[in-house]
């Protein structure tokens, strides 16, 4: 849990400003759950300086409580939390040192969004947080003032929480071993998500062990602890705590999981490697005389429409495809025969096995499926659900290369590549993201409005 911090002082020497304004948003790592903000009465003039930044006024404050008066409700919603601020050393020292005036010793963990944005945000032109903001397109209403630095504080912190592949923000938190097996369970999945996502299990050693996909975290995690499978009882046996991430798709949850899984090989998760050969594709065989086909292979020399890990995926597809376009089962299984095909008897097939469809209408429709699954361009975005309310993800495919995925509001312009950059999320490309790509880029073939073409 984490305690989201802005705070506007009086101005003037170190150790002797107070504070004038407060904002805390407590924040669970996907919304705000409580939250606190108030002016506080310094009890001493404000400087100019700050009047004029903030427009908070000595007459605003007269009334307002004074810091021992909000003091327990400050203890109260920062229990238990991480203060998150950007530069939050200054909002941690003049809360410690108001803490102190009244004889209490204020001691939190905390994190810096100015530290991790240098580091999950490299080559801005500058972090302080306006310009940040403005570079990201975060949105910042009352600017210098508690509740809208805070609030930017939080957009920006579910960025870096997005971008932090490696866990290096939150990788010392975690859920503490219970002493008795039973507890321990129902302490371990207290709080997962019935939401799309991806799944973290961590030993006592806060080593990543398994790393788990599902359109249901908290119903796939339950069974791995309910299953007696050797992997499951292993999980349990050695799990210690559990993080999670909602992903609002369950397409950008596969690739999640594909790219952490590569990047971390946690123990139990079956080994994946950045170009693991797809032994099995489906191949167009274009008839110049005929009807064209499609056909299931294994390891040809030409390039294949989609390929599969197994053979049995690769016919499930196919036969969607054919259903789809209406193709001919007798031509497109090779079959040379003077009967229809089952599909021409109940008025799915249009009699390309009888010589009755014209080729060309008929190669015409394969071609068409072909297509649609080939990049449209060499530099698109595909857009698709975001995690909650007005929020959309996308996937940028820049000079005909997977570049990542992010989040984006339907009031952020996203029709910049300079801006769609500042807020990416890097994955690298492997043939099993290409694949997946190619495959979405043919379902959502009839919403063409989740593609984005970028002029060349």
């Amino acid at each position: 849990m984490y305690a989201i911090l802005d705070i506007e002082a009086t101005g003037g020497k170190v150790g002797e400003e107070s504070i004038i304004e407060i904002a805390i948003y407590k924040f669970d790592g996907k919304e705000i759950v409580d939250q606190f903000i108030s002016l506080v009465n310094p009890e001493k003039k404000i400087d100019h300086y700050v009047q004029k930044l903030t427009h908070i006024t000595d007459k605003m404050v007269l009334s307002a409580p004074k810091f021992h008066e909000i003091a327990k409700r400050i203890v109260e919603i920062t229990d238990n939390c991480t203060l998150v601020g950007h530069n939050v050393m200054f909002d941690y020292r003049m809360l410690k040192q108001e803490f102190e005036r009244l004889g209490y010793n204020f001691e939190k963990e905390w994190i810096d969004t100015f530290e991790y944005s240098e580091v999950l945000i490299p080559g801005l032109p500058s972090y302080s947080l306006g310009k940040l903001c403005e570079s990201l397109g975060i949105i910042v209403t009352d600017r210098h003032r508690a509740s809208g630095d805070a609030r930017a504080t939080i957009a920006l912190f579910k960025l870096l929480l997005d971008k932090d592949a490696e866990k290096i923000i939150t990788k010392k938190t975690g859920l503490a071993l219970p002493k008795k097996a039973h507890s321990k369970y129902q302490k371990l999945l207290e709080g997962l998500p019935n939401k799309v996502g991806i799944y973290y299990l961590y030993n006592s050693k806060m080593q990543l062990i398994y790393i788990g996909k599902s359109s249901n975290i908290a119903l796939s995690v339950n069974k791995i602890f309910t299953s007696k499978t050797l992997r499951s009882s292993k999980l349990k046996r050695y799990t210690r705590s559990i993080k999670f991430e909602e992903t609002g798709s369950e397409f950008l949850a596969a690739i999640k999981k594909n790219n952490e899984v590569i990047n971390n090989q946690p123990m139990y998760n079956h080994k994946v490697v950045e170009n693991k050969a797809y032994p099995f594709g489906l191949y167009f065989l274009e008839s110049k005389r005929g009807y064209s086909r499609l056909e299931i292979g294994k390891n040809r020399k030409t390039e294949a429409v989609l390929k599969f890990k197994t053979k049995d995926k690769a016919k499930e597809i196919l036969e969607k495809v054919i259903h789809d376009y209406n193709l001919c089962l007798q031509v497109n299984s090779g079959i040379k025969s003077e009967n229809s095909c089952f599909k021409y008897k109940v008025n799915e097939c249009k009699g390309a096995c009888l010589k009755e469809e014209p080729k060309d209408e008929y190669n015409q429709r394969i071609e068409d499926f072909v297509a649609l699954t080939k990049f449209p361009a060499e530099t698109f975005l595909i857009l698709d659900k975001g995690r909650r309310g007005i929020e959309k993800s996308f996937y940028l495919i820049e000079d005909n290369q997977f570049k990542g995925y992010g989040y984006y509001e339907y009031h952020q312009q996203i029709k910049s590549l300079e801006k769609i950059h500042h807020i990416l999320i890097p994955i690298k490309e492997t043939e099993e993201v290409v694949n997946m790509l190619k495959y979405f880029l043919y379902k959502i073939s009839n919403n063409p409005n989740q593609v984005i073409l970028f002029n060349e």
